[in-house]
C-alpha cells in the first residue's frame, strides 16, 4: 500500500488512478487472466467428457441387461438378470458420486 501511496503523492494522483496505473503496468495481465478462464473452461469441458464416456459406456451393458431380463424365460434367468442390473445400476451411481465430488 506504501508503492500505491508514494506512487500517488508523486504523480498527484488519487489512489484509484495510481492503483489503476500500477496494475496497467504489469506486462501480459489481462493475457493471464484470459488464459486462466480458458484453462477453467478447459477443466469443465473435460470433466463433462469424462462423465459423457462413463455414462456410454455403462449404458451399453445397461441396455442388454433390460434385454436379458425382458427375454427371461424362467424364474432362475429374470433373477439372474435382476441381480446383473443392480450391479451395474450400483456401478451407475458410484461413478455418479465421483463426478459430483
Amino acid at each position: 500500500m506504501k508503492l500505491v501511496e508514494a506512487k500517488a503523492a508523486k504523480e498527484q494522483w488519487p489512489l484509484n488512478r495510481a492503483i489503476i496505473n500500477l496494475l496497467a503496468s504489469i506486462p501480459n495481465l489481462e493475457t493471464a487472466r484470459a488464459q486462466e478462464q480458458v484453462l477453467h473452461d478447459t477443466q469443465i469441458l473435460l470433466a463433462r467428457f469424462g462423465s459423457r464416456l462413463t455414462s456410454d459406456e455403462l449404458s451399453g451393458p445397461l441396455l442388454r441387461a433390460v434385454d436379458n431380463v425382458l427375454a427371461a424365460k424362467s424364474d432362475g434367468e429374470l433373477q439372474a438378470g435382476l441381480d446383473r442390473l443392480r450391479v451395474l445400476r450400483a456401478d451407475m451411481l458410484k461413478h455418479e458420486r465421483v463426478a459430483k465430488e
